[in-house]
């Protein structure tokens, strides 16, 4: 599909992925709370139906594809995190869902196996685990969502990303919550999102780096979208492109979705 039926699309459908320009606050005096904020302003101010394509490639240019759904709604807390994913396609993977809930920092991961017909918790080193066989996990997802790692954050020198200049944050974070050990993440300056991380695991160099396709970076007044990522693992090889598409802005999004009983009922 080429950008500008993209564009087409995305303007009649409006964007809950972008994030609101128009900051209070110059970027030199911006804290790490202000971009978190700039960043997850339309996140928590809507609720949003999007539809994600993953194509993860191996090292030897063997790929497949995914189709998932991913349904956000926001609640009277900010600090409240409520993101259903429902895959669609392929067929042997379709009807499982996972349902992330953070209330306050404390996170449950739940997951539905249609094969299986029952819900289960995950927790502990399967929630760093990657996601259908590409290269992104829960942490990654929440990343791309325009949310920030749990953990120590600093505000570190800026940087410059495909000419434009970007916050550069660092946070130090739980392995066995994230996968990582220390995420650097570039947040664009004038839209506040995510156009690289770089994720690191153990030694000096990032294990997996994410990057932002920047020719995908568009303002559409008066917000700001990135239609494509790729994240690349250094280690295994291989990569994974995201293309995010048919965004749906959805205020009355029903309760249920967010629901252990609920959160696998397919919406179509």
């Amino acid at each position: 599909m080429n950008k500008n039926k993209l564009f087409s699309r995305f303007f009649v459908l409006g964007m809950a992925v972008a994030s609101q320009i128009g900051q209070a606050a110059a970027p030199a005096t911006m804290s790490t709370e202000d971009i978190g904020k700039c960043m997850r302003t339309n996140v928590f101010e809507r609720g949003s139906v999007r539809d994600f394509q993953i194509k993860a490639t191996d090292r030897e240019g063997r790929s497949k594809t995914l189709q998932f759904k991913a349904f956000w709604k926001p609640t009277k807390t900010d600090d409240d995190i409520r993101i259903t994913l429902q895959v669609m396609e392929p067929d042997n993977l379709a009807g499982t869902a996972y349902l992330i809930l953070d209330k306050g920092g404390d996170e449950q991961l739940f997951i539905y196996l249609p094969a299986l017909e029952r819900v289960r918790q995950i927790a502990g080193a399967e929630i760093s685990q990657k996601l259908w066989g590409s290269d992104l996990t829960i942490a990654d997802v929440k990343q791309i969502q325009g949310l920030m790692l749990e953990g120590l954050v600093q505000r570190m020198a800026d940087q410059s990303v495909g000419g434009r200049a970007v916050y550069m944050l660092e946070t130090k974070t739980d392995m066995a919550q994230s996968g990582y050990r220390l995420v650097r993440s570039y947040i664009d300056q004038e839209s506040c999102m995510l156009v690289k991380a770089e994720l690191y695991t153990d030694g000096e160099k990032p294990h997996k780096v994410l990057e932002a396709d920047m020719s995908s970076l568009m303002k559409i007044d008066p917000w700001w979208v990135v239609l494509g990522y790729r994240m690349t693992d250094h280690r295994s090889g291989g990569h994974t492109d995201l293309l995010l598409s048919d965004i749906f802005i959805q205020e009355r999004l029903p309760e249920s979705l967010f629901t252990l009983e609920g959160f696998h009922v397919d919406r179509e």
